[in-house]
């Protein structure tokens, strides 16, 4: 009785800082903050990174320990090297599925238990997938940390592929992914990111036919052999946080991790392919019962280790990713009413990334948003409508305002730092370092970034809406249009 009463003080406690986190969250997408925060001058910032105990196991297994007592709780974050760019075409979405598995049970809990098991102990773990990596996350109270720690390793060293709910999963799964042919969201980013990476593994996990191939022939012996090829303690580094004592954690690390033997493991590193036949072309899916047009516009990007990186990330807040600051949404949505909402943005990975346009706009008025965002590109680039001073002074001012937000709790700290250090080579100082260079920028600077790196003549444009209320503006221009019908 006395722990639940504990567990749910500790609950209240985080919920409202959660909450607090959420409403400063939800803040950002309201214009008057946005005024408010233009309104002011705001200090630059600077975030405090916990002092942390860095172990390394013999198997290669690195882990960075932080003793925060401020709450009775134990927080935990890591990622393992590899993810989705591990795939092949033969075996596209594997990684998804297996991450599934892997969340429903383990050698040691059937599924049923594995739940009973976290709930009896306030257990939250957590397994994803990303392109270049498999992230996980889990927390409980500092007195269920063995069983936190115990849980993790079972889930990370013990999965079970052959279990009796692997079919249901598989089914799920596959009902899932029926489900996104009647999403425009889904089937936008199905059309673009498969065209712009190709076979390439990135576009494995918006590849809705290829995933829905791969399941109808997949067993539980094919997970494992993934598994064995991508889930190893020699590539596997997280944190642990929270209400510990250094020198216990360690042991429990050591005593749960420890034993693990490396294969040794060797990643694969596909190169992406650049199709310069995407560059001007221009897809329509068409879908009879949409009701808006939704489409995207971009190119193939650069990786992690792009040099430009600060500015034209300031650079793409002036030009469309600022919210209610941006030109295009000025001009688009504002001035000339043709989009519900629009944004620029960038995707970075450790092999190549993506920038885009995304926006939700009146179908009859389609052609004519792409062509305002071409025009917003070029009077930029060409110095036609330069970035100003003002508009760099705002962005920097405002992200001083927001940017410690993301970094409110040690947690999210480290979670940075080790990604940093031990995946991209940078040292522990990056967050910082971050804040003083896009506070170092000048107007030459964030300029020359958007002027070097935007190609508005490589733009692939993916739309997806009806086709007979979004076809008459581009055939009236005499744009080339490839029309996708997909039932």
């Amino acid at each position: 009785m006395r722990k639940q009463t504990v567990i749910l003080v500790v609950i209240f406690i985080v919920s409202q800082l959660l909450i607090g986190q959420i409403s400063a969250n939800q803040e950002l997408f309201t214009q008057e903050l946005f005024v408010s925060l233009a309104q002011n001058i705001n200090d630059i910032p600077y975030i405090d990174t916990p002092d942390y105990t860095r172990i390394e196991l013999e198997n290669g297994l690195v882990v960075y320990l932080v003793q925060n007592e401020q709450l009775p709780i134990v927080q935990l974050q890591g990622y393992i090297k590899g993810g989705r760019s591990q795939e092949t075409p033969d075996i596209g979405g594997i990684s998804d599925l297996m991450v599934r598995l892997m969340n429903t049970g383990t050698q040691h809990f059937r599924e049923t238990e594995f739940s009973r098991f976290k709930e009896l102990h306030g257990i939250y773990l957590q397994l994803a997938t990303r392109n270049d990596s498999f992230s996980f996350s889990g927390n409980s109270l500092s007195v269920d940390q063995a069983e936190l720690i115990g849980l993790t390793a079972d889930v990370l060293r013990n999965p079970k592929f052959d279990a009796d709910y692997y079919e249901r999963i598989i089914q799920e799964y596959y009902q899932l992914l029926l489900q996104a042919y009647y999403r425009d969201d889904l089937l936008l980013d199905m059309f673009f990111n498969t065209s712009l990476y190709g076979t390439h593994p990135y576009g494995h996990g918006n590849n809705i036919p290829m995933i829905m191939g791969t399941l109808q022939g997949m067993t539980p012996d094919a997970l494992l052999n993934f598994y064995a090829q991508t889930i190893d303690p020699g590539n596997l580094v997280m944190t642990i946080v929270g209400d510990i004592r250094i020198s216990e954690m360690e042991q429990a690390v050591q005593a749960h991790f420890g034993d693990w033997e490396t294969q040794g493991i060797e990643l694969k590193n596909p190169k992406i392919s650049i199709d310069e036949a995407n560059y001007n072309r221009i897809v329509l899916v068409h879908k009879e019962d949409a009701t808006h047009a939704r489409m995207k516009m971009g190119y193939n990007f650069y990786d992690w280790d792009f040099q430009d990186r600060v500015p034209f990330l300031m650079a793409n807040r002036v030009f469309g990713s600022g919210n209610f600051s941006s030109r295009l949404m000025k001009t688009l949505r504002s001035e000339l009413g043709y989009a519900y909402g629009i944004q620029s943005r960038t995707a970075y990975n450790q092999r190549g990334g993506l920038f885009f346009v995304s926006t939700d706009v009146d179908p009859a008025k389609t052609y004519d948003t792409r062509e305002a965002i071409i025009e917003e590109v070029l009077a930029i680039q060409s110095g036609i409508h330069e970035i100003t001073e003002e508009e760099l002074f705002t962005n920097v001012n405002m992200y001083n305002a927001l940017y410690p937000q993301s970094y409110r709790f040690p947690i999210s700290v480290m979670g940075e730092v080790i990604h940093d250090i031990e995946f991209r080579g940078r040292d522990g100082s990056s967050i910082n370092n971050f804040i003083n260079e896009y506070n170092a920028l000048t107007v030459f600077d964030v300029q020359q970034a958007f002027t070097n790196h935007a190609y508005p003549d490589k733009l692939l444009t993916v739309i997806v809406g009806r086709k007979d209320l979004i076809l008459p503006g581009f055939v009236a221009a005499g744009i080339e249009i490839e029309v996708v019908d997909l039932f």
